[in-house]
């Protein structure tokens, strides 16, 4: 039996605009790791959409560097985090217009039907990362395509 590649992820929308640093902190606070397997990964200064993703040992605090000049230049945020030590996350891409997008593509956490088919676990996700906009959420979908 071949296996099936499955898409899915999850856009947020924010009511008010707080600072893409901001949320990366209460992100962080609330369990999630930069932790991608002993490597940060994110996108570059001056990607411009490449989506040319880097996979480094660096410190939590030089990625941070990196990050902030992104958010001053009004770039692009993206960085994979992981929650805790479970080794589940996503490509975590954070727009300056207050929208969030979430790639579910590492080690996606599924739950398995009766037809056998597995699909993600959005209430596990949702749990994990739903709090830190408490007050600012305007909207949030999910997709998943096979």
């Amino acid at each position: 039996m071949s296996s099936i590649s499955v898409s899915a992820s999850i856009d947020i929308s924010l009511a008010t605009q707080i600072s893409r640093m901001k949320i990366l902190q209460q992100l962080v606070e609330l369990g999630w790791s930069y932790d991608d397997n002993g490597r940060v990964t994110y996108l570059p200064i001056g990607d411009n959409d490449d989506f040319n993703w880097q996979s480094e040992c660096i410190s939590v605090e030089r990625l941070l560097e990196i990050l902030s000049e992104k958010d001053t230049r009004g770039e692009l945020i993206g960085v994979v985090l992981t929650w805790e030590n479970s080794n589940i996350g996503g490509h975590f891409l954070l727009r300056r217009n207050g929208t969030i997008t979430i790639s579910l593509n590492i080690n996606r956490r599924v739950i398995n039907t009766v037809s056998s088919s597995k699909l993600t676990d959005i209430t596990w996700y949702i749990t994990r990362i739903v709090p830190v906009f408490d007050q600012v959420l305007e909207s949030i979908s999910y997709e998943e395509h096979r």
